[in-house]
């Protein structure tokens, strides 16, 4: 009987396929590109039950009227909530940027903070916006988990967990030191549009040969 296959060696593989597959397939979305903490951040919220599609449109617009959280702060709501009026749910995103404002202005001296504690402590800031505003804004290693990076994981591993706790824990050990931002990309870009909830398409997936759904024989 064949030995297991190290565990440590397997994380590698993973790590490295979902890096190189990202770069190949990368899409320059206008928040991916000259990135800062602050246009993370906004394109987080921006992108919350939105398509990217739509976020396409109109963050470069939302980002030239508000260039800084300090533009926020001394708005009013209602240009806030008028600037989003395109993207939906536009006096929630409002109302939470203004609150964002005043406290990373008041408390941060408008800073967004490059803390995990600090960051989930935001106010309708948890841990996926924080990973991303450390890995995409600050280029610190931190796991980013949506729901299609959850589901991808769980096909993978063969997980049957729907607890964020538990991925979060997997992806803090298996984000890597070096191009941390491409895997979480990666990650992020194969749950949406390859793994994803229907119709997976297995087939062009790069990690197929790791998966334990994907070597599952159809019932």
């Amino acid at each position: 009987m064949g030995s297991q296959p190290n565990a440590g060696f397997i994380a590698d593989e993973v790590r490295g396929r979902v890096i190189d597959w990202e770069k190949k397939n990368w899409v320059p979305y206008p928040w991916r590109v000259n990135r800062t903490p602050y246009k993370v951040l906004i394109a987080e919220i921006l992108l919350k039950r939105t398509t990217r599609q739509a976020v396409s449109r109109e963050f470069p617009k939302f980002i030239k009227k508000f260039p800084d959280i300090y533009a926020i702060y001394r708005a009013p709501l209602m240009e806030v909530a008028e600037a989003l009026r395109n993207l939906g749910l536009y006096n929630q995103r409002a109302t939470q940027l203004k609150e964002l404002a005043k406290i990373l202005v008041e408390r941060y001296g408008g800073k967004v903070p490059d803390d995990w504690d600090k960051l989930t402590s935001l106010p309708g800031i948890g841990p996926y916006v924080a990973g991303a505003v450390l890995s995409f804004g600050y280029g610190r290693p931190a796991p980013v988990v949506d729901s299609n990076v959850m589901r991808l994981l769980r096909r993978l591993l063969d997980l049957e967990s729907n607890k964020y706790e538990v991925y979060l824990r997997i992806l803090w050990r298996l984000v890597p030191q070096e191009d941390h931002e491409y895997f979480n990309y990666g990650l992020i870009d194969l749950g949406a549009l390859v793994c994803n909830y229907r119709e997976p398409t297995c087939k062009i997936c790069p990690l197929k040969d790791l998966c334990a759904k994907a070597r599952r024989p159809d019932p």
